[in-house]
C-alpha cells in the first residue's frame, strides 16, 4: 500500500561513489569480452585502460583477465 521511499545510508552512498572511481574487474572483463567479438570504440578502450589494474584490493579475476586480454589481442592482430 503506502510504502515509504527508500533512502540510502551514508555508507551506501560513499561505497557507490568509491566503486565508480576505483578500477574494477566487472567493466574490465566486459570490455575484454567485447574486444574479442569486435574492435573496441575509443571510449571502450579508455574504460579498458582505466580498469586494467582491476580491483586493487583483491586478486579475484587477475589471471583470467590476463589470459582473456591476450586472446583478445591475438584475435585483433589476426593471428
Amino acid at each position: 500500500m503506502g510504502q515509504k521511499p527508500r533512502t540510502q545510508s551514508a555508507g551506501n552512498m560513499i561505497y557507490g561513489i568509491l566503486s565508480a572511481v576505483v578500477p574494477s574487474c566487472g567493466p574490465a572483463m566486459e570490455m575484454v569480452e567485447r574486444g574479442k567479438k569486435r574492435p573496441l570504440k575509443i571510449t571502450e578502450k579508455i574504460v579498458l585502460l582505466y580498469n586494467s589494474p582491476l580491483c586493487p584490493h583483491c586478486n579475484c579475476n587477475r589471471q583470467k583477465f590476463i589470459d582473456e586480454r591476450a586472446k583478445m589481442r591475438q584475435i585483433r592482430s589476426g593471428k
